[in-house]
C-alpha cells in the first residue's frame, strides 16, 4: 500500500508547477482561484463548486497549510491514511487474497490525491459494511457523511432501503434513511441558514454545465443534432441525465427486490449507474468503483478491461491538457475510449446484478450471524462467508 501511495504522490508532484497553477490535482487550482483561507470561509465568504463536506475539508487544510502545495499535501496525507483504512476494512471482509486489487490499484496511483474522492469512498465502504451487520444507524450516518463530501454515496441508500423494505424491516429502513438524512442535514443546514445563495451555488454551478466530452451524452447529442453547448445544451443534458439516472435507479430497485440482491452488489450497481448516466465525467470517478472489484468476485477479464481503459483515458485526457504529442488526436481517440468504458461499466452492472447463488446467500447469512460485540466481526463467520464466495479467507 505504501508503495502505491508513494507512486501516486510522486505523480502529482511531478506535474506540479508554477506554484500550483499547473497541477494534476484540483486542490491547488481551487486554493488559488477561490481564495478560501482562515477568515474567508467557503460558501459564506467565497463560492465553491463542491458540496459542503469538501469545502470544510478544504478550509481545514488551509488552516494547517498556507500554500497551494501545502494544502494539497495535507489533503493527500488524509487520503493516504484513509486508503490504508479502506484496505484494512476490505481485508477483514474478504481476506488478503483479493485485497491486492486495492493495495496495487492503478486508479489509486492516478487519482487518490487529486480530490476528496477517497474521503467519500471510505465513508461509503464503512457504511455498506455496517449495513451488512444490520447497524443501520451507523450505516446511514456514514453514507450521509460521505454524501456531504461527494454526492455519490447518497445513491447507495436507495438499493439498501429497498433491501430493508423487502425484508419487511421497516424500522431498519427508517433508521437508515433518517440517520443519513440527519447527518447530511447537520453538515449542510448551518451553511444553508447562514447564506442560502452560497449553499446553493455548487448545485447551480453544476446545473449550468453542459455534457462533458467524457460522457456518452456528449457524442449522442452530436450524432442526433441536439444542442451540446450553451444554455440549451445544459438544460438538455440536465433533463436527459436526470431521467436516465431515475430510470436506472428505479430498475435497480426492482431488480434488488426481485433477485434478492445482497447489499454490496446492489451498492456497486448504484454507483456504476450514477457514473454511466451522469452528464459530467471525470477520470477520478473510476476510483469510486475499485472497492467493488475487491468486495465482489468479479473475474479478472472485466478488472483488466476496467484498468486498461482507465489508464488510456488518463493518458489521453491529461496528455491533452499538458500538451502531449498526441494531444491533437484526442477528438479521435476519446470517443472510442468513452464507448469502450461505457461497455465495461454496463458489463460491471450486469455482473453485479446477477441473481445471487446459494453459496453467496450462505456467505451473507454467515456474515450476518457473526458476533459484532464492541464493533468487531466474528472472524470465523467472515472466513465461512469468504470461503463460500470463493474469495479467500482472512489471515
Amino acid at each position: 500500500m505504501c508503495g502505491t501511495l508513494a507512486l501516486g504522490l510522486a505523480l502529482v508532484l511531478a506535474f506540479y508547477g508554477n506554484r500550483g497553477a499547473s497541477s494534476l490535482s484540483d486542490l491547488p487550482h481551487l486554493f488559488l482561484k477561490r481564495g478560501i483561507r482562515p477568515g474567508a470561509f467557503p460558501y459564506i465568504d467565497r463560492p465553491l463548486e463542491y458540496p459542503v463536506g469538501a469545502g470544510l475539508l478544504l478550509f481545514v487544510a488551509t488552516a494547517i497549510a498556507t500554500s497551494a502545495l501545502g494544502v494539497m499535501l495535507v489533503t493527500a496525507a488524509g487520503s493516504a491514511a484513509l486508503c490504508v483504512w479502506i484496505a484494512q476494512m476490505l481485508r477483514e471482509r474478504v481476506g488478503a487474497a483479493r485485497t491486492w486489487r486495492w493495495v496495487l490499484a492503478l486508479p489509486i496511483v492516478l487519482y487518490a490525491f487529486q480530490n476528496w474522492d477517497v474521503y467519500a469512498i471510505a465513508a461509503m465502504v464503512f457504511g455498506i459494511l455496517a449495513f451488512e451487520r444490520r447497524r443501520d444507524r451507523v450505516a446511514g450516518m456514514a453514507l450521509g457523511l460521505g454524501a456531504a463530501v461527494k454526492l455519490f454515496p447518497a445513491f447507495v441508500v436507495i438499493p439498501l432501503l429497498a433491501i430493508r423494505l423487502a425484508q419487511r424491516d421497516r424500522r431498519g429502513a427508517l433508521r437508515l434513511v433518517a440517520t443519513s438524512s440527519l447527518t447530511f442535514g447537520a453538515l449542510n443546514l448551518p451553511i444553508l441558514l447562514a447564506n442560502p445563495h452560497g449553499w446553493w451555488w455548487p448545485y447551480a454551478f453544476q446545473s449550468h454545465r453542459q455534457a462533458t466530452w467524457g460522457t456518452v451524452w456528449f457524442y449522442a447529442f452530436r450524432v442526433f443534432g441536439f444542442p451540446v453547448h450553451g444554455h440549451s445544451g445544459a438544460q438538455l443534458a440536465n433533463g436527459v441525465a436526470l431521467l436516465a439516472l431515475a430510470a436506472g435507479l428505479a430498475w435497480l430497485t426492482v431488480v434488488t427486490v426481485r433477485r434478492r440482491l445482497l447489499p454490496v452488489p446492489a451498492a456497486a450497481a448504484a454507483i456504476a449507474i450514477f457514473v454511466v448516466t451522469g452528464k459530467v465525467y471525470s477520470p477520478t470517478y473510476d476510483l469510486w468503483l475499485v472497492v467493488f472489484f475487491i468486495l465482489l468476485p468479479f473475474g479478472s477479464r472485466i478488472w483488466r478491461s476496467f484498468v486498461l481503459v482507465d489508464l488510456a483515458v488518463f493518458v489521453t485526457v491529461y496528455g491533452y491538457f499538458h500538451g502531449a504529442p498526441w494531444a491533437g488526436q484526442v477528438r479521435t481517440i476519446l470517443p472510442v475510449l468513452v464507448a469502450v468504458r461505457t461497455l465495461v461499466l454496463l458489463a460491471f452492472i450486469r455482473e453485479a446484478t446477477r441473481r445471487p447463488t446459494a453459496a453467496s446467500e450462505r456467505a451473507d447469512a454467515a456474515v450476518g450471524a457473526g458476533s459484532y460485540a464492541s464493533g468487531r466481526v466474528d472472524r470465523r463467520a467472515h472466513a465461512l462467508g469468504a470461503q463460500a464466495l470463493g474469495v479467500g479467507t482472512p489471515s
